[in-house]
């Protein structure tokens, strides 16, 4: 039994060494890492036209309301929000614009729980304590861009628009729709300094309401 077996074993090295070497792969393929590129923080505006530039922009790029989270506020406008304690996606914010005007931004949700937002336009603390109440500063100071030049812009992405007309007649601003989301701008009127007809007024933008 000794020679056979060590014939076969000699028959199973020689198999072995006749065999074709298995093929390394010196040149192995990098392994794809998911990348995700993070959205452009922009630096704060500086200027009423910035700022309702910012909010086209938002509004190009939505669907409803549900897509102004705070973090996208934060990242299109360049600001840290101030959170409210019992609702982190609440918050506000404001600087200081002009002379005599501030801006505010402000995210929120009303007693049925339904989102939105305001943009507005207000007097300085220091006008207001210094002038009578409800007495307001030429709004032309920050209007860069004017209310018909707005919504002549947000037409062109795609939404509609109805007057908004209070009950004695008087337009007050215009509803913007496109499907899901809806858009109000409030406009003021003012005459601007050094304009070759002073009776002229000018419509601003006063305000903007989204939900």
């Amino acid at each position: 039994m000794k020679p056979r077996l060590t014939t076969i074993t000699a028959a199973l090295l020689l198999a072995a060494c006749s065999a074709p070497p298995e093929k390394v792969n010196n040149h192995p393929q990098p392994v794809k890492k998911e990348t995700k590129t993070m959205p452009e923080t922009k630096t704060t505006p500086q200027t009423q036209r910035e700022i309702l530039t910012r909010i086209l922009e938002m509004m190009a790029a939505s669907q409803s309301v549900k897509d102004f989270s705070i973090e996208r506020l934060e990242q299109t406008f360049g600001v840290k929000m101030l959170r409210h304690e019992d609702d982190d996606d609440d918050g506000y914010f404001f600087a200081n614009l002009s002379k005599n005007w501030d801006w505010q931004m402000t995210k929120s949700k009303d007693s049925e729980r339904l989102e939105g937002v305001r943009f507005s336009f207000n007097p300085t603390d220091e006008y207001d304590a210094t002038h009578k109440v409800n007495e307001e500063p030429d709004i032309t100071e920050i209007c860069d861009m004017d209310y018909d030049e707005f919504v002549r812009k947000a037409e062109a992405l795609g939404f509609t628009q109805k007057p908004n007309i209070i009950q004695d007649g008087m337009q007050v601003g215009v509803y913007l729709r496109r499907n899901d989301l809806k858009v109000e701008a409030l406009h003021k009127f003012g005459y601007p300094s050094g304009s070759s007809n002073p009776t002229e007024r000018k419509a601003c933008v006063r305000m903007i309401l989204i939900g």
